[in-house]
């Protein structure tokens, strides 16, 4: 008499679960970008972050170089020239943001979230691939967006003697600094639309860490504004990017701590949410 050998299943072992996370979390990817590129507000979005970050910056380059001549002496010595190149950064952080939230809830929207999920139950590396990719296309287009407007912004300063040359030391740095703010906060964004799934919510409260709890802040009593401000994640941005050590800021390394630090705890919470809640 012959007997088979009916072992039992084994358990996939890590040597072979990792190779399998790797290619879901490659398919995933693939799967974001093709909602992400075909979504029109996509391209509008982008293109407005790129005309607030090079037109706002050189407006503002160029109102300075108008008044050149009448300048107090305080604002001779804490001149920098990036930070006017980059005053559109603070506008384009808001398109960066709404296209980051609506990367989340424009699936909760429609109810496309189910089948989203079904075919992803893994949630969590659904939300690693959203913010993967969606921060690689703000990476390429906010450092774009800054080498332009940092290049037609010292052209403006040339006449005056003020500008800066992509070569001097620091410049790097902050161009990196100014791409990566907006990167953090696009992030911040995704992680937001995860945890409140609602458009309208996401971005109000966006706009509030944003715009207005700054806005609240400078009206209490000094020191306790400089104190809090410089620890907003607005600010921390803004740090990451300067030439000229402000007083009211954090370090370049400074900033991109905090904002770090931002970002990893609302994608901590989206994610814990994302796995506990229902679509």
């Amino acid at each position: 008499m012959s007997y088979l050998d009916t072992a039992p299943p084994t358990a996939i072992t890590p040597a072979l679960a990792e190779p399998r996370l790797v290619a879901v979390f490659a398919a995933v990817s693939r799967s974001e970008w093709t909602k992400l590129r075909t979504v029109r507000s996509t391209m509008w979005a982008l293109l407005f972050a790129v005309v607030s970050t090079v037109g706002f910056g050189a407006l503002l380059t160029w109102l300075e170089v108008t008044r050149w001549e009448i300048r107090t002496h305080a604002e001779v010595i804490g001149f920098d020239p990036i930070l006017y190149s980059f005053a559109g950064i603070n506008l384009a952080q808001l398109a960066i943001g709404v296209l980051g939230v609506l990367v989340m809830t424009s699936e909760y929207a429609t109810g496309g979230i189910r089948l989203t999920l079904g075919a992803t139950p893994q949630r969590t590396l659904l939300l690693l691939a959203k913010v993967t990719i969606y921060s690689a296309v703000v990476a390429v287009v906010s450092l774009v967006s800054c080498v332009t407007a940092f290049m037609i912004c010292q052209a403006i300063l040339a006449p005056k003697h003020a500008g800066l040359s992509i070569t001097d030391a620091g410049v790097t740095r902050a161009l990196l600094g100014g791409a990566g703010h907006l990167v953090l906060i696009g992030a911040i964004a995704v992680g937001l639309g995860a945890v409140i799934r609602r458009t309208a919510g996401a971005v109000a409260t966006l706009f509030a860490v944003l715009l207005v709890i700054p806005g609240l802040v400078t009206l209490l009593p000094s020191p306790w504004n400089d104190d809090i401000t410089r620890y907003l994640p607005s600010s921390a941005g803004v740090a990451m990017s300067a030439h000229v050590t402000f007083p009211n800021l954090l370090s370049p390394l400074g900033g991109l701590v905090v904002l770090t630090l931002y970002t990893a705890a609302i994608l901590t919470i989206a994610a814990v949410t994302l796995t506990r809640r229902d679509a």
